[in-house]
């Protein structure tokens, strides 16, 4: 009976070993965040904590719905939102504007007159 207990004991240990480590990776991923990082997070979960219940039941189902989608899918729609991110570039600002050269209409014989 006593070999039997301490079988258990040992067999149960042993399955707990991988959980206690990835509860032990959470927090040292969290030391290593840098201040922002660590601020960002805090806000963001503020920000849960105050939403109403239906919000709540809202962005689980959207992230849901994120999580269940192919890995393809999931990154086009990450690029397209970096895309949109991104500020425009002085360039394709107005694409109907017409374009200039960097020189004037003026020659330079004209100007020198």
């Amino acid at each position: 009976m006593l070999k039997r207990t301490f079988g258990v004991i040992g067999l149960c240990s042993l399955l707990s070993l991988p959980v206690s480590g990835w509860a032990l990776d959470g927090a040292d991923s969290w030391r290593n965040l840098t201040p922002k990082e660590k601020e960002n997070v805090q806000r963001n979960y503020q920000r849960w904590q105050n939403l109403l219940p239906k919000d709540k039941e809202r962005l689980r189902e959207d992230w849901n719905r994120w999580q269940n989608l192919p890995q393809d899918q999931r990154d086009k729609l990450r690029r397209r939102y970096d895309d949109l991110q991104k500020p425009p570039r002085d360039d394709q600002k107005n694409p109907r504007a017409p374009q200039s050269s960097g020189r004037s209409r003026w020659s330079d014989e004209q100007r020198s007159e």
